[in-house]
């Protein structure tokens, strides 16, 4: 890649990432501990949803099942500091990680070669396959008695202690805004890492194929093995969001990996718009934020979400991001 290229291709996102890194530093001292902590899982579904959308929005193939790599990690890592002198973040994030990606490597082998509803359909089967070892115990009975007595005491749900976080230790006071910057730097990461994934020739192939799957299988792109490396790097990504969604909320569940949480991840990206970079970003935020609303009911709380969301979307058909645009061509048309 030559220098002009390079500049070309990096300064818009290292700028973005600049502004927010400046931003969201500041948070921890503006924002008391629960908005810290409300901010973060904005922030770590917002990986899960960018992630998800590389897949979705850029490649065009539907998944109902990325709960899977999101939950995976999360169990991969507790299982590991549950059954070994582990205590440090940076192994229990690792292991959950590649545990799935390998997961997304398998299952995107198979998934990959069918395409729309079919698609979507695999990916379902596979997750609730997934989901069922764990509600059942059987992935449990396989660390033998502890194991099995683990499950009998959370029902498949397990507690994640506090870890050391590059070998330093802190106190529950200190700990929400440490962590918080352990996560603001995957987040910034992630971020220019799939904004040059989407630019790249690598990107751009998989728009290709979202548009006309024949089209680009004639003009020489390799479809199925384009959309498994799509699929891999997906269940990269909802694994990090998932290893980090872990420690940060301390318990992991067998919600974490239902077809149910797979939609809200869908409905999330959706709503903040598939076909803008951010637009993933925009709608975990705004997903979020509408069920901390919703939360304050008490009585027909998922009524009033379901009322609220249902607003979001008629407000912005074209997702958050798609709303943004059409103001802001409207505010230059006003101008000139």
């Amino acid at each position: 890649m030559s220098k002009g290229a390079w500049r070309v291709g990096w300064v818009r996102p290292l700028l973005f990432a600049g502004a927010a890194g400046f931003v969201l530093v500041l948070m921890p001292s503006v924002l008391a501990a629960y908005p810290l902590i409300l901010l973060s899982h904005m922030l770590v579904f917002s990986i899960a949803c960018l992630g998800l959308n590389l897949l979705y929005g850029t490649a065009g193939s539907f998944s109902l099942g990325h709960a899977t790599y999101f939950g995976v990690a999360a169990y991969t890592g507790a299982f590991l500091i549950r059954f070994s002198p582990v205590e440090s973040f940076e192994p229990y994030l690792a292991s959950g990680v590649f545990a799935s990606t390998l997961f997304a490597t398998v299952i995107g082998l198979v998934s990959v070669r069918t395409t729309k509803i079919f698609f979507a359909i695999l990916t379902l089967a596979f997750s609730m396959m997934v989901y069922s070892l764990v509600i059942n115990g059987a992935v449990f009975r396989l660390f033998g008695g502890l194991g099995w007595a683990l499950y009998l005491l959370g029902e498949g749900a397990m507690y994640v202690p506090r870890l050391t976080i590059l070998g330093a230790s802190y106190g529950p006071t200190d700990f929400v805004a440490a962590f918080y910057y352990v996560i603001v730097t995957a987040f910034i990461a992630s971020v220019l890492v799939l904004w040059r994934i989407s630019r790249s020739p690598f990107g751009q192939a998989l728009r290709a194929i979202r548009e006309n799957e024949t089209r680009a299988a004639f003009i020489g792109i390799p479809v199925w093995q384009y959309r498994w490396y799509a699929f891999i790097l997906s269940g990269f990504f909802a694994g990090l969001a998932g290893g980090l969604y872990g420690q940060l909320a301390r318990q992991i569940t067998p919600e974490q990996l239902h077809w149910i949480f797979s939609m809200q991840l869908v409905l999330a990206t959706v709503m903040g718009g598939t076909r803008h970079f951010l637009g993933p970003v925009l709608g975990a935020f705004a997903f979020v934020g509408l069920e901390e609303v919703a939360s304050q009911w008490t009585v027909g709380r998922y009524a009033m979400f379901g009322l609220l969301l249902i607003l979001a979307v008629f407000f912005f058909p074209r997702g958050i991001a798609g709303g943004f645009a059409i103001l802001m061509d409207a505010m230059k048309r006003y101008r000139s």
